[in-house]
């Protein structure tokens, strides 16, 4: 019971992100979830990894021994209880945040993480992004992050950061989920961490308006899975813990979801006669079985991202 109440959790955290364009969307969301109800639950992952589960995209925690590396901090609000979590398993500090990419699911608690002494790393473009975010769905302006939650260490293709005991591997995916994200391999303990690029219960974001594509989403997710080998624990942005089975299931479907929308295309149907087709009703048992928000979006972002391409 308490992990089918933990995935329903994950999966209406996930429906905060659509269109996510501004940096905190808890403060823009926060009406539509109660934060206090939220609970950070770890999995221990061995070799001093451990995912942890509450608000948003799931957080990454590995422990050396003389600090901490943090991979994703969910929204803001849930801050002290992420914190308390990972006081919980060690009383080190926090000397790295990753971002894997910029959505506020993923970057709400940046500025508080900073202030507690953490070096935010990401990928160049996230920081760009939070210093600029593009409009939000309605043409809103978006809001920029505070100065503090700008990642100060930024890289663009690979780099590595360290504590004692502890290596992680950072590996820029262009033009996947968005036009910034990361993958994290940490290989003495054989965890990835994958941000939104994976998802490992039903049909993920992309996020086209800012550079994401389906394409982008296969080579990523292909990427993943040249890492490790086949005992490699894979910590997805949002949905359970799972392995290479699970994310060469998800690439199946990610590959048959652009088989189908490309015939549509090439039909030369328009979005709205795609959509009414139903192209991945077959998809859908598995994908669409635990609700959340791309049951409908999925459809119209692969069709949006092969039309751009072909612009």
């Amino acid at each position: 019971m308490k992990r089918t109440m933990l995935l329903a959790l994950t999966t209406a955290l996930a429906a905060l992100t659509i269109n996510a364009t501004i940096p905190n969307r808890a403060a823009a969301q926060g009406p539509r979830l109660d934060f206090s109800k939220v609970q950070e639950t770890p999995t221990d992952l061995g070799h001093g990894l451990y995912m942890i589960v509450g608000a948003g995209g799931n957080t990454t925690l590995a422990v050396g021994t003389d600090g901490l590396i943090v991979v994703d901090a969910q929204f803001a609000p849930v801050y002290p209880k992420l914190k308390a979590a990972i006081g919980q398993i060690s009383s080190l500090p926090v000397k790295y945040l990753i971002n894997t990419h910029y959505h506020g699911d993923h970057t709400g608690g940046n500025a508080d993480f900073a202030r507690d002494g953490a070096t935010i790393v990401a990928q160049v473009n996230v920081a760009k992004r939070l210093r600029n975010p593009p409009p939000g769905p309605n043409g809103q302006p978006g809001r920029a992050a505070p100065a503090e939650a700008i990642p100060t260490r930024t890289y663009t293709t690979h780099t590595t950061i360290s504590v004692q005991g502890q290596r992680a591997e950072l590996t820029h995916v262009p033009n996947a989920h968005t036009d910034g994200d990361t993958v994290v391999y940490f290989p003495a303990a054989n965890v990835i961490s994958t941000g939104d690029i994976v998802g490992s219960e039903s049909y993920p974001n992309i996020d086209v308006a800012v550079g994401g594509s389906i394409d982008g989403m296969i080579a990523g997710t292909r990427e993943v899975l040249r890492m490790g080998n086949a005992d490699t624990k894979i910590v997805p942005g949002h949905g359970h813990l799972t392995d290479k089975a699970g994310v060469r299931e998800y690439l199946t479907m990610l590959e048959t979801a652009r088989r189908l929308i490309a015939r549509e295309i090439a039909a030369g149907k328009t979005e709205d006669q795609m959509v009414a087709d139903k192209p991945l009703a077959a998809l859908d048992v598995k994908w669409a079985a635990a609700g959340g928000p791309f049951v409908a979006r999925f459809p119209r972002l692969v069709y949006e991202s092969l039309k751009k391409s072909q612009s």
